[in-house]
């Protein structure tokens, strides 16, 4: 994907175990990532029933963020025309594998989740239409397990456990899809585990990309154990101007 203005590239997988994955290096400036770090929020210690996540939505967007919004469309043809390995997108094409045009919503969020956390279930996004996630804290943890196309027949996933190495400020990228965006994580055995995560939604009304429930952004939220992403109503509206409001009851 060159048409994007930033350092970007495939993970070393199989694309037909494991779909389009794709990591970014450096994904906040130096500047975003000083005051991520200096944020004292990223103190707060998670307290040990909290499952899976303790969250709060940023009021800034990174630049790398922006950058994969403004490129949404394009990143979305990308995978449907490279689409050799008949993955099923969560974004709205038609028969001929073209984009439907239609808008898209930024959301972006630094979650927690407590030092012990017993493993999150394999989950695909399912909601979303693509997710960005960039460790923060602390400088070795658990990474993001990949466990790629599944087996409809079994519970076991086929392919081996796969993972992009956990590194502070080194994302990586997936567009939701079925079979292969299978994915999970535990928490680390020492330190809660601080990352960033970025997705886009269209609130397309009749599809699996309608935003779910909201809260009051920039603020603290439990996200509780559900494959729907818990965000923000009020904050969704916002984002999208002149939009109907009983849209998104």
């Amino acid at each position: 994907m060159d048409f994007l203005p930033f350092e970007i590239y495939s993970a070393p997988f199989p694309k037909d175990k494991y779909g389009h994955i794709w990591e970014i290096p450096n994904y906040l400036t130096e500047q975003e990532l000083e005051n991520m770090q200096g944020d004292n929020r990223l103190n707060t210690p998670v307290p040990p029933d909290c499952y899976p996540n303790l969250a709060w939505n940023m009021n800034w967007q990174s630049s790398k963020s922006q950058y994969i919004l403004r490129y949404a469309s394009d990143i979305f043809q990308w995978h449907l025309d490279n689409n050799d390995i008949d993955a099923s997108y969560g974004f709205h094409y038609d028969e001929e594998n073209s984009l439907v045009p239609c808008e898209f919503i930024l959301n972006e969020r630094v979650q927690a989740s407590p030092k012990g956390m017993r493993l999150y279930p394999p989950h695909t996004d399912g909601g979303k239409l693509l997710t960005c996630l960039v460790p923060l804290r602390p400088v070795k943890s658990v990474p993001t397990h990949f466990y790629g196309k599944d087996n409809p027949n079994s519970k076991e996933f086929p392919n081996p456990t796969v993972h992009v190495p956990w590194k502070i400020n080194h994302g990586y990228m997936f567009c939701a899809n079925r079979p292969y965006s299978w994915h999970g994580y535990e928490g680390d055995k020492y330190n809660d585990r601080w990352i960033l995560n970025m997705n886009l939604f269209s609130p397309v009304e009749g599809g699996r990309k309608k935003p779910f429930n909201i809260s009051n952004p920039g603020g603290w939220s439990r996200i509780m154990s559900s494959n729907k992403t818990t965000i923000y109503k009020d904050y969704i509206k916002s984002l999208v101007k002149g939009s109907d409001p009983d849209r998104f009851n």
